[in-house]
């Protein structure tokens, strides 16, 4: 339950989590022990936190950049 409840937390996290989830059931489903899906958790959460913290500095830097070339004054 807990692991849906993001709220108002980054990209970084929620990839984190979702990466984490995935990870972990492919693990399980290729080594079909324990330690397959615990590397499987850690492997998916790093590459998914890797991915939404690109995406999170993706979308904070879309709006400088549009805002920067904007001059209401000419």
């Amino acid at each position: 339950m807990g692991l849906f409840l993001t709220g108002c937390a980054s990209n970084g996290i929620n990839g984190a989590r979702g990466g984490a989830a995935g990870g972990a059931l492919l693990g399980q489903m290729i080594g079909q022990n324990t330690e397959s899906t615990l590397i499987g958790t850690a492997v998916g959460g790093l590459l998914g936190y890797i991915g939404g913290n690109e995406y999170d500095k993706y979308n904070h830097q879309k709006p400088q950049q549009q805002m920067r070339y904007y001059n209401p004054q000419q």
